[in-house]
C-alpha cells in the first residue's frame, strides 16, 4: 500500500506511544518519517523498528520540542536529508502524576505541562509551516485529549493545555489553508502507551486484548464500562492520524476526531 508515497513526516514523540505506533505506520504506507524525541535512545530504537520493515525511510533526531532552536535544527535535518517537510504529527505531550485542580495545584506543573503540551506543538507548527509552505502545502495532525471535551478529569492544567490545542488547531486551520494545508487534531482517550499502562497497572508485555481487559476493570472516571471502545492502543490512534494525513481526508480541516469510543458524548 502506498497511501502516503513520496510524502515526508516529521514526527514528535516518536521514541515510544502514539508517536512510535505513527512512525510505523506512516513507514508502511510509503513516508519517510523524521523521528523527533527528546530521548536520543528511544528514538534510535524506533528507527530500528521502521528500518527493519522500511529500509532507508527513517531519520532519528534527538529534539526537545520546548526549545526552539532544537525544533528548528531537527526539522532542517529532516528536510535536508528527505528533501522536503509537508507532514508535521505533533504527538510529543504527556500529564504529570502532580497535576490537580486549580486551586490544588503547584504552579511548577503549569510550567512544565504547558511547555510541553501547548509550546511544544506551537513551535513545531510554526518553525514546520514554512517547510509545507516550500512543499506546496500539507497536512498537521496535533493532539488534545478526550480531557479537553469533558470536564471529568483531575488535572486541570493537563485540561487547559489540550484546550489551547483545539484552538491552536483551528485558527492554524483558518490562516493555512491558502497554503494547501490542512490542520486537525485527534483527542484520544485513554491509550495503553508504556507510560499509561504502567500507571494504571497494565503489563505492557502481555497481549492486546488483555491489556485493554484489565484496563476496563479500572473503572475510570473518563472512561467506564459505557464506553468499551474508549480505551485504545497506540496503533489505533496511529490509523486516525494515518487518514488526517493522506489525501483521504482533504475535505477535514480544522475538525477534532474524538477516538474515545463516546467517552466525551454520553
Amino acid at each position: 500500500m502506498s497511501r502516503l508515497q513520496g510524502r515526508v513526516a516529521f514526527i514528535t514523540g516518536a521514541g515510544s506511544g502514539i508517536g512510535r505506533a505513527c512512525a510505523i505506520r506512516f513507514a508502511a504506507e510509503g513516508a519517510h518519517v523524521v523521528l523527533a524525541d527528546v530521548d536520543g535512545e528511544r528514538g534510535e530504537r524506533t528507527l530500528q523498528d521502521v528500518e527493519g520493515t522500511t529500509p532507508n525511510h527513517a531519520l532519528a533526531v534527538t529534539t526537545d520540542v520546548t526549545d526552539e532552536a532544537s525544533v528548528d535544527a531537527a526539522l532542517a535535518r529532516g528536510a535536508e536529508r528527505f528533501g522536503k517537510i509537508d507532514l508535521l504529527v505533533n504527538c510529543a505531550g504527556g500529564s504529570l502524576a502532580d497535576d490537580a485542580s486549580v486551586t490544588d495545584v503547584d504552579m511548577s506543573v503549569w510550567s512544565h505541562t504547558i511547555d510541553l503540551d501547548l509550546k511544544g506543538p506551537f513551535l513545531c507548527c510554526r518553525l514546520g509551516i514554512p517547510h509545507l509552505q516550500r512543499a506546496g502545502g500539507g497536512a498537521i495532525v496535533n493532539f488534545t485529549s478526550v480531557v479537553a471535551l469533558k470536564g471529568a478529569f483531575p488535572g486541570h492544567v493537563y485540561t487547559a493545555a489540550k484546550g489551547g490545542v483545539i484552538a491552536l488547531t483551528q485558527a492554524i486551520a483558518g490562516r493555512y489553508w491558502r497554503d494547501n494545508i490542512r490542520a486537525n487534531a485527534i483527542a484520544p482517550g485513554i491509550v495503553l502507551s508504556e507510560r499509561v499502562a504502567e500507571r494504571l497497572g497494565v503489563d505492557s508485555a502481555a497481549p492486546r486484548e488483555q491489556q485493554l481487559d484489565t484496563a476496563m476493570q479500572q473503572n475510570n472516571r473518563l472512561v467506564d464500562a459505557r464506553h468499551p471502545f474508549g480505551y485504545g492502543m497506540p496503533e489505533d490512534i496511529a490509523e486516525v492520524a494515518l487518514f488526517l494525513a493522506s489525501h483521504e481526508s482533504r475535505m477535514v480541516n480544522g475538525a477534532v476526531i474524538p477516538a474515545e469510543g463516546g467517552a466525551s458524548a454520553y
